[in-house]
């Protein structure tokens, strides 16, 4: 904690009641359990009136009161009449316990803290590193949509609710913030050695893995200190997430991004630790806990922990803000009222970061998603006359409903229809006509899109990101994926305007593996039937998954779609052979498609597409 010695009033505390400015308020804690703590008041910035909607105006500044030794007691006085206490470790500063202290509530004053309070907290940083770490898991999502879902006046409440059914008993929404603001700005969470690397900018070509060691980053005793191979050592700041070096900008200097990361998302240990991705006088630098790089985590780390981000930076910030305007009149209401402009400024903090925490994400191509209508007139004249003329249609219908602040429900439209006549003549004058219609109707329901987007989030952090990622092409920018679904808000701009481009990441990264030719059919629709399993064959997620497929543009998945021949017989048998496995077998349906043949060929990747949709409506 940043520990401000000096108890007196000033910027950032509540002056004492008027009349009373000498006033001091006494605290005393009470410890039985055997170590020393510390003890803490913090306060936001003095309100302003109308009071601030900048998050950086709640930061807390924490005010040292003293120590507790090892089962005694600590006697201490602020000038603050409702003080916020936070109780730490003296060894590591990780706090054990939240309180006010308010002067008019007669006891509150008299804090205890017992070996049962270390327990409890120690529930709350287990949560606090699931969550951070696996922000696609059902409790994770469940935890961010209550912060975002639930109004202010309720937010507590429903908090300590919610950590009491998920193995968090007694953790409170203060205790949780405390626990947030020490792993955001102290450096005893993840203590280590980290390895250093600069890794080449990606290109479309792909990734090339960092082989070389360029130094390493000690961190030890809550200090951080960066040692390059040259033998120069740069003392480190911890503040925000960030670890900077003195005077360091985003061209000089050491400017790093700590994100909580489980390493089984990339084949190693379970174990839960730091991954810092930033630059090095404006390369770009990651530091690991392990040797040698085997997957360009680094290039999507940030996007995919944005949520967790989001959601942590939202709860300190409101948190901070009832205990800071609960004093003046109206202030919760002020509160309530512009909780979604607090939101609105956490996003733009957090996409600044992480323009140059996640710079490989923009890498590749813009989607550029086929959203017009489309008339193409093919004649081919061998032996016989063929006239074939393809109709795409795809019309768009998105519906918002706006239900709290700042989230967006979306209900989406989008129908895709292909017609495709083809009249053959031959010389003997034999009319043959073949049919064929591919429908690709998706009614998307409200909710739809989030669905999707954190299970591929999840599939990706838990299973597949050394399937979409190691070896990768770079066909689509895994940030520009977006714009499929921009495309899909023709007729209300404001469909999405909560959904930041760095959301899309996974469906990117889903979007850019099916669509790489240098990596077999049957592989690709193999590693598709495991997203399958993921989503236990939800039809409506999965029939968004294929749209965003084949409406992303790619020369070689549109040229073999417009090059391939067969009738409504051949797709209708293929679709047979699917129908038998259905709801949470239908990942194996979709491991029959990735066998799939027509003529002895495998089946183009945007074809099975349509054979897939064909199946999940029958």
């Amino acid at each position: 904690m940043t520990a401000d010695k000096t108890p007196s009033a000033g910027p950032g505390r509540l002056p004492a009641r008027a009349g009373d400015a000498a006033a001091t308020y006494p605290i005393q804690v009470t410890s039985t359990v055997g170590e020393a703590l510390n003890v803490y008041t913090t306060m936001s910035q003095a309100p302003t009136n109308p009071p601030s909607s900048d998050p950086a105006d709640y930061v807390p500044t924490y005010t040292l009161l003293g120590t507790v030794p090892a089962n005694g007691v600590g006697n201490f006085t602020t000038d603050e009449p409702i003080a916020r206490v936070v109780v730490t470790r003296q060894a590591n500063e990780q706090p054990v316990k939240v309180s006010v202290a308010d002067a008019l509530t007669p006891g509150s004053g008299s804090i205890s803290v017992a070996p049962a309070d270390l327990t409890v907290a120690q529930a709350g940083w287990t949560f606090y590193q699931n969550f951070s770490s696996q922000p696609f898991s059902p409790v994770a999502l469940e935890f961010s949509a209550l912060v975002e879902n639930t109004p202010v006046a309720g937010l507590v409440d429903a908090a300590a609710a919610f950590f009491s059914q998920n193995d968090a008993s007694g953790v409170t929404m203060g205790l949780f913030t405390a626990i947030g603001y020490w792993a955001s700005n102290q450096l005893y969470a993840f203590p280590g050695t980290y390895y250093c690397y600069e890794p080449p900018p990606a290109s479309s070509m792909g990734f090339i893995l960092p082989k070389t060691q360029v130094g390493t980053l000690t961190i030890a005793d809550g200090k951080a200190t960066y040692v390059a191979v040259s033998g120069d050592s740069t003392d480190l700041t911890f503040a925000n997430n960030k670890l900077t070096g003195p005077g360091a900008t985003a061209s000089n200097g050491v400017v790093l991004n700590a994100i909580i990361r489980d390493l089984t998302w990339e084949g190693q240990p379970d174990i839960i630790t730091w991954g810092f991705v930033g630059t090095l006088d404006g390369q770009q630098f990651i530091a690991q806990s392990y040797e040698e790089p085997q997957l360009p985590w680094y290039s999507v780390l940030y996007d995919l922990a944005y949520g967790a981000f989001f959601t942590i930076q939202v709860v300190m910030a409101v948190d901070a803000a009832i205990h800071l305007l609960t004093s003046i009149p109206g202030g919760l209401k002020w509160l309530a009222d512009n909780v979604g402009k607090l939101a609105d400024k956490v996003r733009g903090a957090l996409n600044s970061a992480g323009d140059s925490a996640a710079p490989d994400t923009a890498v590749g191509d813009a989607a550029d998603p086929i959203n017009v209508d489309i008339d193409i007139d093919v004649d081919v004249d061998v032996d016989v006359d063929v006239d074939i003329d393809i109709d795409v249609d795809v019309e768009v219908d998105v519906d918002v409903d706006v239900d709290v602040d700042f989230i967006a429900v979306v209900d989406v439209d989008v129908d895709v229809d292909v017609d495709i006549d083809i009249d053959v003549v031959t010389e003997n004058d034999i009319d043959i006509d073949i049919d064929i219609d591919i429908d690709t109707d998706v009614d998307v329901q409200p909710g739809a899109i989030s669905k999707l987007l954190n299970s591929v989030g999840n599939w990706i952090m838990t299973k597949a990101l050394p399937f979409l990622i190691e070896g990768v092409t770079i066909y689509v920018a895994f940030q520009s994926v977006g714009a499929l679904l921009e495309a899909w808000k023709q007729k209300d701009e404001e469909a999405f305007e909560n959904l930041q481009p760095r959301q899309t990441t996974g469906l990117g990264l889903l979007v850019n593996y099916m669509l790489n030719d240098g990596i077999p059919v049957a592989t690709r629709w193999t590693t598709f039937s495991q997203y399958v399993q993921e989503v236990n064959g939800d039809s409506m997620t999965l029939q968004v998954a294929l749209a965003s497929i084949v409406q992303t543009k790619n020369s070689q998945a549109d040229t073999e779609m417009n090059n391939w021949r067969w009738s409504d017989d051949d797709k209708a048998a293929v679709v047979a052979q699917m129908a038998p496995n259905t709801g949470a077998n239908a990942y194996l349906a979709f491991q029959t498609l990735a066998n799939a043949t027509f003529q002895g060929q495998p089946l183009p990747v945007k074809v099975g597409v349509t054979v897939a949709m064909a199946y999940l409506k029958a």
